[in-house]
């Protein structure tokens, strides 16, 4: 384990704490604590809280103003000087017990989105490709996806599925981002009780994912070993981002089951940042006509 020590970049405790997006432009840090439709945003010392109508489990962003939004209801694009949303496309309007649950943007300007049951029921969840206005699927028959991440240098796409514990890759174009044949295995942690949730790529192409139950945001490296580790202090972190110059790793993290479990420095639930962690690489827009 690494003995770089976490610190509590927002102390406001997230039921389950999601989605963190740093904002190149703007230079902000947003994240959802999702179940209680809250969505944040902290610049500096300023900090900005914002009921949202629906259930918004992952972001990214559009232009100096503008988020995406995926929700139980679909993709938004959100305006965050007015706070106003406006639908943009319906994912999987005919499945009505299903949720968003996982998203990113990928460097060839699409987003990715994963949907899940909402009772978490087997093999109903799968991931879409938002592209160029038009939403394909990519995989099916998932439980809870998450991990959604990509190397663009390497032209890989990756995923994990938190349920089986398991984390998988496949090949995309190079131009364009579209998945080229099956996925592949690359990380199993179903020997162990922690389970894979939200992940970034670094510059060097090692992926840093949260781990559920298991206090620490892990680095693989690109042939799948764990090269590095740091804990979290706290036993549910969710998903991490880089921010700032890319050096700053934040970690959101849940206080679901833990609303009574002590606690040290970290309270549960908190939003964190490694200082100097590593050299990240900082989330591209999502392209979208008209934006």
């Amino acid at each position: 384990m690494n003995t770089l020590t976490a610190t509590v970049f927002d102390n406001t405790l997230n039921f389950v704490g999601e989605g963190p997006l740093w904002h190149p432009i703007t230079q902000t840090l947003y994240w959802v604590d999702f179940p209680n439709h809250i969505l944040h945003s902290k610049k500096g010392d300023h900090k900005v809280v914002q009921r949202l109508d629906d259930m918004v489990t992952a972001l990214a962003w559009v232009n100096n103003e503008t988020l995406l939004l995926a929700s139980d209801k679909g993709l938004n694009t959100y305006n965050t000087s007015t706070h106003k949303q406006a639908f943009l496309c319906s994912v999987e309007a005919d499945k009505p017990y299903n949720r968003s649950n996982d998203g990113r943007a990928d460097p060839w300007g699409g987003f990715w989105i994963s949907t899940m049951h909402t009772d978490a029921k087997e093999n109903e969840g799968a991931i879409y490709r938002y592209y160029n206005g038009v939403v394909t699927q990519v995989v099916s028959n998932l439980t809870i996806p998450n991990g959604i991440c990509f190397d663009k240098s390497r032209a890989r796409a990756y995923y994990a599925d938190s349920k089986t514990q398991k984390i998988y890759r496949f090949d995309v174009d190079s131009l364009t981002g579209s998945p080229i044949g099956e996925s592949v295995l690359f990380f199993d942690y179903s020997s162990s009780a922690v389970s894979p949730d939200g992940a970034v790529i670094d510059s060097e192409g090692n992926m840093w994912i949260a781990l559920w139950d298991g206090a620490r945001v892990d680095c693989i490296s690109p042939d799948a070993k764990v090269i590095q580790s740091l804990a979290t202090q706290t036993p549910r972190p969710t998903c991490p981002a880089f921010g700032d110059d890319g050096t700053t790793l934040y970690v959101t993290s849940a206080q679901y089951g833990l609303e009574d479990a002590p606690f040290d420095a970290i309270p549960h639930g908190a939003t964190l940042a490694f200082k100097n962690a590593v050299k990240g690489v900082l989330e591209p827009c999502v392209k979208i006509d008209g934006f």
